[in-house]
């Protein structure tokens, strides 16, 4: 995050570090692997962050050059032995060597520093520059996901102020940044500065070793499209939220804006930037810290702690029902009824209700034309010769349709037997089915 190589501005620590995989490898002689080894040394040494840390991680690099750790003929596996050196002697995300021979040429062209590389014009492009994902939820809450933190000046920011104008729409808000390795620090800028009312309050200042110079970003004064103030906000978290989506969950948690949801984040911090290195790497070397005005810190090594801990494949339900309770509890008789409908569909996808195989198979026969019968532990539904459907118990004697969210069957039972069902919506009982065998 932060400040990266020129003609790249996105560093994805998680997407990146790994290196992707290239078809027929070429064959890395012992020169020219020695010789990059060599190279990435050299750059930790003239420009990792931290000055009193080179020595050992250079020393730890050179003892595993020297054994011949790093003679290997395949360069994905030279790159991802030395990038696990580097990292277990630096105990840093940032610090890391790829195989990328595409990125490699695009990084040795000369070019001015500040200019977007194709690399990531083409990462942009495929992906809507990371925002790939928005949808309405139930309650009106809208749901935006974030996959990378890219910027570009000519199409970045649009894409952000048309997804801030989505998401003005809404109710209540959920960013989802599960999986986001990370990207730059004016696209974060860009987002966080929509849930502040204005003025230009500091959110992250950069001490660049590179240039030794401190640079601070600060929320944008001027933007096209509403700010998002007063909507509850959540943003989904995991391991995968690395760098700067970190420094954007950061800032939620820091200036208090909104409630973090998953698990804890991967705790990449460190600005770095991108250098080429023959005959076909590329490697990342931390360049600078964050330094945030509230903790006066960052969340390197440590990560961010979720308010809300969850696994990762729960986080979005779970949100979601925080912000349906929210706004339940602001809202009419009314809204609270249509409210709670959608809470107790969510809170039985969280926490299922598990029925016996006997329990299951009271509900089982024939209801005029509608059919239902057991399959394990499921309960299907079908109606006449249309698809089937599963039952998804919801409490007792009440069920959801798998594949139809408007409408639930809420059994009717006489001296304990079910005897027929009822067709209910978030209007009411719509219909009553006998049962008939």
């Amino acid at each position: 995050m932060g400040f990266v190589s020129r003609r790249l501005p996105v560093v994805c620590v998680v997407l990146l570090a790994a290196s992707t995989a290239i078809a027929a490898a070429p064959t890395l002689t012992r020169e020219q692997g020695r010789a990059a080894v060599d190279e990435v040394l050299r750059l930790v040494g003239a420009h990792y962050v931290f000055p009193d840390k080179r020595p050992a991680i250079i020393a730890a690099v050179k003892a595993a050059r020297d054994a011949g750790n790093y003679d290997v003929a395949n360069p994905q596996e030279m790159a991802a032995k030395l990038t696990e050196d580097l990292a277990k002697a630096s105990e840093d995300g940032h610090l890391y060597v790829n195989y990328n021979p595409a990125q490699f040429a695009d990084l040795s062209r000369p070019a001015g520093r500040n200019e977007p590389s194709q690399f990531a014009l083409n990462a942009g492009r495929e992906s809507n520059d990371g925002y790939d994902e928005q949808k309405v939820l139930s309650g009106n809450v809208r749901y935006v996901r974030v996959s990378a933190f890219i910027w570009s000046e000519k199409t970045t920011p649009p894409i952000v102020d048309a997804a801030a104008r989505f998401l003005a729409n809404g109710d209540a808000i959920v960013i989802d940044l599960r999986g986001n390795g990370g990207g730059d620090a004016q696209a974060v800028q860009r987002l966080a500065s929509y849930f502040f009312a204005g003025g230009t309050q500091e959110l992250v200042r950069f001490h660049d070793g590179l240039s030794g110079r401190t640079e601070i970003n600060r929320v944008l004064a001027k933007l096209p499209a509403p700010r998002l103030t007063g909507k509850p906000l959540y943003v989904l978290t995991d391991g995968g939220t690395a760098s700067a989506a970190e420094e954007f969950a950061y800032h939620i948690q820091q200036f208090k804006l909104g409630t973090l949801v998953g698990q804890t984040t991967a705790g990449a911090a460190n600005n770095n930037q991108l250098f080429p290195v023959a005959p076909f790497f590329v490697a990342s070397v931390s360049v600078g810290r964050p330094e945030h005005p509230v903790s006066r810190t960052n969340w390197e090594r440590v990560g961010i702690a979720p308010h809300v801990a969850m696994p990762s494949a729960d986080a979005l339900n779970q949100a979601h029902l925080m912000a349906l309770k929210t706004l339940a509890a602001r809202g009419t008789q009314a809204q609270r009824d249509g409210y709670n409908w959608d809470i107790a569909a969510l809170e039985a996808t969280l926490k299922p209700v598990q029925l016996s195989a006997q329990a299951l198979d009271a509900y089982v026969g024939t209801y005029g034309v509608r059919r239902i019968w057991r399959e394990g532990t499921r309960l299907k539904f079908q109606r006449e010769q249309r698809p089937p459907s599963d039952l998804i118990a919801m409490g007792e004697d009440l069920f959801g349709l798998a594949n139809a969210a408007s409408v639930r069957l809420r059994f009717r039972r006489e001296n304990g037997r079910v005897v027929a069902f009822d067709q209910v919506t978030k209007a009411g009982i719509v219909g009553t089915v006998e049962r008939t065998e």
